[in-house]
């Protein structure tokens, strides 16, 4: 096991802000196409910061700017919420989509690390 341990940081209320995590569930309509619904979610005390890459192109003159990272005690996560598929995150009114999420159980206590890209310019491929 790693000798250490952020759970005082990431649990600091100096450092953290209220987060909402946002798991998602895959139905379909009735034509058979998958629909995502929202299916539970919970508040967690979060450190949020920007991952320092505010602007980068993508395909079709898609821009990504507003790029955050979330990163929370695992044992807060709510029940089946694993940062990933559809997953989402609302963070100061802001809805992100979660788009990688790095476990680190062998650091102390445990936490996890998402990457969430703002909703509004997902292009819809997760």
């Amino acid at each position: 096991m790693a000798e250490l341990d952020v759970s005082e940081v990431i649990t600091d209320p100096l450092f953290t802000s209220p987060v909402t995590l946002i798991h998602r569930v895959e139905s379909f309509d009735g034509n058979g196409n998958p629909v995502w619904d929202d299916s539970a979610n919970a508040t967690v005390q979060a450190v949020v910061t920007s991952d320092l890459k505010s602007l980068e192109r993508l395909p079709d003159a898609l821009r990504r700017e507003g790029t955050i990272l979330v990163r929370f005690m695992k044992e807060d996560a709510p029940d089946g919420f694993q940062g990933g598929g559809y997953d989402a995150v609302l963070w100061r009114g802001k809805r992100f989509v979660v788009k990688d999420t790095a476990d680190y159980s062998q650091f102390g206590r445990g936490f996890l690390r998402m990457t969430c890209w703002p909703e509004e310019v997902s292009d819809g491929s997760y």
